[in-house]
């Protein structure tokens, strides 16, 4: 299901991957992410999994003791189409510039997907569990902080069917997994929301 795997890192009360470069800036720009930062990405190694045709899996968990205080639990869609026998043999970033360099408008507009899990920065507009889609100011309140299977389950159901179907013992164990307390607001309540049991 993944090209290339990270190491898992335990830095401090962090869960993370372990970035071949950890003194790369984390974002290229302060706005919404681009190419330059899915090559920076790849470059220093900041994800947990490349996945076959190219997207970014990236999951992050901060921990105090026993709790889960924070999470990052990221899909970013790889911005060209890579042919996936070639993406077995060559980096991942020679394809890119292959694509850049033969058709660089082909482009494809496929928008990351985020579940972030930060109640020190909750507040009006921004719950304390989110998704983020199309925009970095677009926080879509989530009813609890999300368990990792339950994210793999998410991706893979709505954007690898074929793969979710051949492997539903693992995914259906994992979507069933949760972290705890509910976080949702009431004044989230009243607007779309995503809530699962």
């Amino acid at each position: 299901m993944a090209a290339y795997i990270n190491v898992v890192s335990v830095s401090g009360s962090r869960v993370s991957w372990h970035s071949h470069n950890p003194n790369a800036a984390f974002l290229v720009n302060r706005g919404d992410p681009g190419l330059q930062d899915y090559r920076a990405w790849v470059e220093s190694g900041s994800y947990s999994a490349i996945l076959l045709d190219g997207a970014l899996l990236q999951i992050t968990y901060d921990i105090e003791g026993s709790e889960i205080v924070g999470h990052r639990l990221a899909y970013i869609p790889c911005p060209y189409r890579l042919d996936t026998e070639m993406l077995r043999r060559d980096p991942v970033l020679e394809l890119v510039d292959l694509h850049v360099e033969t058709d660089p408008t082909g482009i494809v507009l496929h928008s990351a997907v985020r579940f972030d899990y930060d109640p020190q920065s909750a507040g009006p507009g921004h719950p304390a569990s989110h998704l983020t889609i199309n925009s970095a100011n677009c926080r879509i309140a989530c009813s609890a902080p999300m368990h990792v299977g339950r994210f793999a389950d998410f991706i893979f159901r709505h954007f690898y069917s074929d793969l979710w179907s051949a492997h539903f013992p693992y995914f259906s164990a994992g979507a069933r997994r949760d972290l705890g307390a509910r976080t949702l607001a009431q004044e989230d309540r009243s607007s779309p929301h995503i809530f699962w049991n």
